[in-house]
């Protein structure tokens, strides 16, 4: 049976060199040349790697075309989220079922919001009002992205393998942070 190819990335700069690898192959430079002009969304796939140090280990961002993602989510607004965090709980030969789904784009917020508490946190000092306020702004966010019932996605939905341009994850996700 074929498996689902997941991609796992260990480093920051492979994860960006791979997110990245056809605007590098287009203009047929390096991770730093590409960084240096300035032709990379570095801030948005800084994000995205916040989101997956985050992760539990079994989930993983899939993406889907536009057109799977409509049928699927069945999204009105006024663009059709096409990459997810679930859970592949079952596989087939030519499907995986994906469940407890949530849109990228929000967690990808939530997580950047956690990552700039925590670093917040870690430069407080004495000052035990900023602290235990900024701990308090953690929790509540940490709780958000635990709780993701009241996100948009989809919940439990069979997505053929042959569908998803690209399933990835951290290596080690939930143990470290960016």
């Amino acid at each position: 049976m074929p498996t689902l190819e997941i991609h796992t990335f260990e480093t920051y700069d492979s994860f960006a060199g791979e997110w990245h690898s056809e605007t590098l192959s287009d203009t047929d430079i390096s991770l730093e040349d590409a960084r240096d002009r300035r032709l990379l969304n570095e801030q948005g796939t800084r994000q995205l790697w916040q989101l997956l140090g985050l992760l539990d280990d079994e989930e993983l961002v899939i993406q889907l075309p536009e057109w799977l993602a409509d049928e699927k989510g069945d999204f009105t607004k006024k663009a059709t989220p096409t990459m997810f965090v679930g859970r592949v709980t079952r596989e087939t030969e030519k499907a995986v079922l994906f469940e407890d789904s949530a849109v990228v784009r929000s967690l990808m917020s939530l997580a950047h919001q956690i990552h700039s508490l925590e670093n917040g946190l870690s430069r407080t000092g004495d000052d035990d009002d900023r602290h235990d306020q900024l701990e308090s702004r953690l929790r509540e966010k940490q709780a958000a992205f635990r709780k993701r019932e009241e996100m948009v996605g989809f919940r439990d939905e069979w997505i053929p393998k042959s569908q998803i341009q690209l399933a990835f994850q951290r290596e080690g996700t939930g143990t470290h942070r960016p």
